[in-house]
């Protein structure tokens, strides 16, 4: 049986790539080359086993953590199953409707499955008639020049959502101080006091925590519980609320995070270790913090990050000119794996130590709990009062 060298099978690639225009030509010259378009609750969907075939697109799909990849070219998409979003091309498309299970395959929504097709193949043209859509293609002249895909940016839409994470829980107990003082205990508290003030003064807005109880829950599911929210027209704001540690117990004082692959110093770095240790309990250790993954998010993470710093010192500045008992250490970047998935501005807020005798006490009375949430709820909503002026 002939065997072929890798260089034969890339020069295969790069003739079938630069005669599928000819091909689609062809096969539509009809007219009749259809995309069915499928209502599903009300809604317009079309298979991606149907575009995957007709358009001859590579596909893999991860059963463990239900998360699907496209290719063509230097194209590329990620979507996930109950999600309104989709990565493509290193940008974030919404719908207003989720990609859903159907029929025994995977549908998306007819606005997503457009861009997808107008992304991969500009030179296509989709006629919608009645129940599908026809594909055709555009007419070529001989001296017109190939035009390369723009990257478009990230759009900004109004915030409809803040996601409160209390850090840790259930066989989780966090960073423990003198006594048996608790981590995970303390950052219930203090995230149900900010999710009741910012409920308080932004009714139009969902507030949601990740946990109201004792419960542990992995990192990666909790940047996912956000990313849920996310639809066409509705962005969000994840808040992680941590309590820190050291081996020193005489270092105090309250900071917030946010992503990045390059530390802001050695003690961030720590900062950051120490939380993510975590997932020594989960049940796919590691697995979900991957470079693959890592990579994917880090792609996103240009415009994200910039209003993640921008949350990160709304929310530090308001702490600091509330809190006074202690001294601020100020905004700094670190590779936090619960920050990692959001899509969205998302901060790590450790609001003291809890090794430090003095600082341990203060974390457990109520009114300085009391203080410590009035602040951080001060930092979101002067946030979100920027926010909105960028995309007016």
């Amino acid at each position: 049986m002939l065997k072929h060298t890798p260089y034969i099978i890339k020069i295969k690639r790069i003739i079938a790539n630069a005669l599928f225009p000819l091909l689609l030509l062809a096969i539509t010259g009809a007219g009749n080359d259809r995309l069915t378009v499928e209502n599903i609750n009300g809604n317009n969907y079309v298979s991606l086993y149907e575009i995957i075939n007709k358009f001859n697109i590579e596909s893999t799909f991860d059963p463990v953590f239900q998360k699907g990849r496209l290719y063509y070219k230097n194209h590329y998409l990620v979507y996930k199953p109950d999600y309104s979003v989709i990565i493509i091309d290193n940008s974030l498309w919404a719908s207003l409707n989720p990609v859903c299970r159907y029929k025994s395959g995977i549908y998306l929504p007819e606005d997503i499955a457009i861009k997808l097709i107008e992304s991969f193949f500009p030179e296509v043209i989709l006629t919608k008639k009645n129940s599908a859509f026809e594909i055709s293609t555009k007419v070529k002249m001989p001296e017109e020049k190939e035009k390369k895909y723009k990257e478009e940016s990230i759009t900004r839409d109004r915030i409809g959502f803040i996601i409160i994470d209390p850090g840790h829980g259930g066989k989780d107990p966090g960073a423990i101080g003198k006594g048996g003082i608790r981590e995970k205990d303390i950052t219930l508290q203090i995230s149900g006091q900010v999710s009741q003030k910012l409920q308080k003064a932004l009714s139009a807005i969902k507030i949601k925590e990740t946990r109201k109880s004792d419960i542990f829950i992995e990192l990666a599911e909790r940047a996912e519980i956000a990313n849920r929210e996310l639809k066409k027209g509705i962005n969000g704001i994840f808040v992680s609320i941590h309590v820190n540690a050291s081996i020193s117990n005489k270092i105090s004082g309250f900071e917030t995070y946010y992503l990045s692959q390059n530390p802001t110093n050695e003690e961030a770095r720590k900062t950051a270790a120490l939380e993510n240790n975590v997932i020594v309990l989960e049940d796919k250790k590691g697995k979900k913090y991957d470079d693959t993954e890592y990579m994917e998010a880090l792609m996103l993470t240009t415009q994200i990050q910039r209003e993640s710093s921008l949350l990160a010192e709304s929310v530090q500045r308001a702490l600091d000119a509330n809190i006074h008992e202690f001294k601020s250490k100020g905004v700094h970047r670190a590779d936090f794996y619960v920050l990692r998935g959001a899509l969205m501005p998302a901060v790590l807020v450790e609001v003291g130590f809890i090794t430090n005798p003095k600082e341990a006490k203060y974390l457990t009375r109520r009114d300085y709990q009391e203080k410590i949430s009035s602040a951080i709820t001060e930092g979101i909503l002067n946030f979100i009062k920027k926010y909105n002026k960028m995309i007016e």
